[in-house]
């Protein structure tokens, strides 16, 4: 991948992400089923090239934190992490390690919010259960929705290769 070509796709993508994890900012309702969404960009990237998919996630980061430093963080250590690593994991070792990686990623970026940031809606969670319990619930969710998002991004790459938007 020549450098303009880096730089186009990567602003592409970077765009798409900083709008879909902003999206609640703007649209409280709706935004909270499109922030999600910001996983699918930095996997893309990933797929392509792994330092592309650094870059966005990095830039990505970089431009929410001057809209919303709540949303940054939560790109940060969740839904930009689960894309680096699906990203990078899925073609290259296979759906399994992808979604075994993704998740345990999610489950350590999730108890991060928890117990070092204390984002508002996970430590009321987390509250109402032993830390045990916690944890569990928040691996069982991170492996289910991991194993939603690599199912759902393999079918979206492969159609993007069969249409040759992407190689």
């Amino acid at each position: 991948m020549n450098i303009s070509s880096f730089i186009c796709v990567g602003g592409i993508l970077t765009t798409l992400a900083v709008l879909f994890q902003s999206a609640p900012v703007f649209l409280p309702a709706i935004g909270l089923f499109l922030s999600p969404l910001s996983t699918l960009p930095i996997a893309i990237a990933s797929v392509s090239s792994i330092p592309l998919g650094f870059a966005v996630f990095l830039s990505s980061v970089l431009i929410l934190t001057m809209i919303s430093i709540q949303e940054s963080i939560i790109l940060l250590f969740t839904t930009g992490v689960l894309g680096i690593v699906i990203g990078t994991l899925l073609f290259r070792k296979g759906i399994i390690s992808s979604i075994l990686f993704s998740s345990i990623a999610l489950s350590l970026g999730i108890i991060f919010l928890t117990y070092i940031v204390g984002i508002p809606a996970f430590v009321d969670l987390a509250s109402s259960f032993s830390t045990a319990l916690t944890f569990l619930i928040f691996f069982l969710f991170s492996l289910i929705y991991a194993s939603i998002c690599n199912i759902c991004l393999k079918k979206f790459i492969n159609y993007l290769r069969k249409i040759k938007i992407i190689s």
